[in-house]
């Protein structure tokens, strides 16, 4: 999966690189470059690799944007979509969107519907690309790529499994607002393992350590002040390969001070051989 992003990236950048080398921006728009002709263009965003479920999820949203001051013509921004699975069934994606005359950037919102399939809790990774840029018909710009992909990972259904090498899995938990929550790693019986307990830090983390044994452990939110009467967050795992899965949330006011301990998801452990682990996540 991670040979088909690469891949893709490669393909594109050649082709950007490509468009340049006989000093054009795209195939719509011939331009020379010199120093003031020269606009880099690419996602502006963090989103990248977000998991979400095929259905019944918020849009991602992603920033597309220039490096220089506003421009006094539209650009249009040509997009490509394409998947793991080789399918973009129930991808809602703009095939192309405007920057228009005296702004940097855009926003693109990419959202899922069901595609009618059982994947059980595969993950399939779609990757959003831009493909072309045209800068309102004129030849005074001179297009150059810079971050050109971002890619969504989308499940049928949590919980959902993740086969990895043996290693520490690293939880990253944040949240929005200046609230003050403290988190938990829980072992199979229920006893604490590790807490990350700090004054108003965020983010918090635990990890779960590769000597760890096989069974179910829990990561539990300890709020010690929840502001407002609810606090979106995320919970980012990090399995030994580098791979990110990340899981978000909204946490309700329910008291403060440690007086409402609350489970946020489960992982559960599991040796396949020397060199292959399976983690098993359940989000509540």
């Amino acid at each position: 999966m991670k040979n088909i992003k690469y891949l893709a990236l490669l393909f594109s950048l050649t082709l950007l690189i490509s468009c340049g080398q006989d000093e054009v921006d795209s195939v719509n728009n011939p331009g020379v470059l010199t120093p003031t002709s020269e606009i880099n263009l690419g996602f502006l965003d963090s989103n990248d690799g977000q998991l979400v479920l095929e259905s019944g999820s918020d849009p991602v949203v992603f920033t597309i944007g220039t490096n220089v001051n506003p421009l006094n013509v539209p650009i249009t921004v040509s997009l490509g979509v394409s998947s793991s699975d080789g399918t973009i069934d129930g991808a809602s994606v703009p095939n192309s969107v405007v920057i228009p005359a005296g702004e940097t950037s855009v926003d693109i919102a990419v959202s899922f519907v069901d595609d009618g399939v059982a994947e059980g809790t595969d993950v399939e990774t779609f990757t959003i690309e831009i493909i072309d840029a045209d800068f309102g018909g004129s030849d005074v710009y001179y297009l150059t790529p810079g971050d050109i992909t971002r890619t969504i990972d989308v499940t049928d259904s949590l919980p959902f499994s993740v086969v990895t090498t043996p290693g520490n899995v690293l939880f990253t938990f944040s949240w929005a607002g200046s609230s003050d929550l403290d988190l938990a790693l829980l072992d199979p019986l229920g006893n604490v393992l590790e807490t990350s307990i700090n004054f108003f830090q965020d983010p918090e983390d635990v990890t779960l350590l590769s000597s760890d044994g096989d069974g179910t452990y829990t990561l539990q939110c300890w709020p010690w002040e929840v502001g407002g009467p609810a606090v979106d967050y995320l919970i980012e795992m990090e399995v030994p390969t580098g791979d990110i899965y990340p899981f978000d949330g909204k946490l309700f006011n329910l008291g403060g001070f440690w007086s409402d301990l609350r489970d946020m998801i489960t992982v559960t452990k599991e040796t396949l051989s020397a060199d292959q682990v399976r983690y098993t996540i359940i989000q509540y």
